[in-house]
């Protein structure tokens, strides 16, 4: 199943697998308001599937993305202000664009290459994992604007390390794909970041899809609980998988030597 939004990005869908491609390879894929719009409708054509189970971010050509294309922007100056009007849910236009994708209840993966600048680089980091080429340049460019990342980052960037954030919000300084993952912007290297990206997706589409979210729930919540309190979620947690359909099946399976069959 494939689907486009906005003639920016495509969606295809397969074996519980999103994949979603920023399709403007001509502009580095730079978000004009047309790609704006795509990424939004793609996220909430995303949340509303069942049987969903990871979802992939890839760019088309050379690079995942290069951020905002500020030509486009600023030719529609009665439209600007939109972007940062929050909704119900407490988050605008371009926070969404990094942290929407968590919307679909699965975990995400980024593949990098190429530029991954500003927004790109926003959007990258609102993945769960974030495959990078060598070669690939990240960047938060913001400050050549005179202004600041604000595309989620604050939520997104809560277990990075802040000086790091700091020294990249403040000089704009562009770093390669080794030196992101030891500074904690990215998860690992790969040479085919979008081939790595489905292999790793493929893996995690075939695992307890309950065990998958559980420990994603204990990630997100167990920083603002005392140690007192993790502990009874991590137990809650596991005790609500022990001896569910899904963990009899992976046992079941493990024993048998197969792979298992989740519904």
């Amino acid at each position: 199943m494939t689907r486009t939004f906005a003639g920016r990005v495509t969606a295809t869908v397969e074996a519980g697998v999103a994949e979603v491609c920023l399709a403007r390879p001509d502009r580095h894929n730079g978000l004009d308001w047309a790609m704006i719009d795509g990424l939004l409708e793609a996220q909430r054509w995303l949340a509303g599937l069942e049987r969903l189970r990871v979802l992939v971010l890839r760019g088309e050509g050379e690079s995942f993305c290069a951020g905002l294309d500020m030509a486009s922007i600023l030719a529609d100056p009665k439209r600007q202000p939109t972007l940062l009007e929050a909704g119900e849910d407490g988050r605008n236009p371009v926070q969404r664009l990094a942290l929407g994708w968590r919307d679909a209840g699965v975990p995400v993966i980024a593949a990098l290459q190429g530029h991954v600048y500003g927004g790109g680089l926003q959007i990258a980091l609102g993945a769960d994992l974030r495959l990078v080429h060598p070669e690939a340049s990240l960047a938060l460019l913001e400050i050549d604007w005179g202004i600041i990342p604000d595309m989620g980052i604050s939520v997104s960037g809560a277990g990075l390390r802040p000086d790091v954030l700091r020294e990249l919000a403040w000089t704009g300084r562009r770093v390669r794909g080794e030196e992101a993952v030891s500074l904690g912007l990215a998860t690992r290297l790969a040479e085919r970041p979008a081939e790595a990206a489905a292999e790793l997706a493929a893996d995690i589409a075939a695992r307890s899809p309950r065990a998958v979210a559980a420990f994603d729930t204990l990630l997100r919540r167990a920083p603002g609980l005392d140690e007192r309190a993790r502990l009874a979620l991590e137990a809650r947690l596991q005790g609500e998988l022990l001896g569910g359909e899904e963990q009899r099946e992976a046992v079941a399976a493990r024993l048998a030597g197969r792979a298992p069959r989740f519904s």
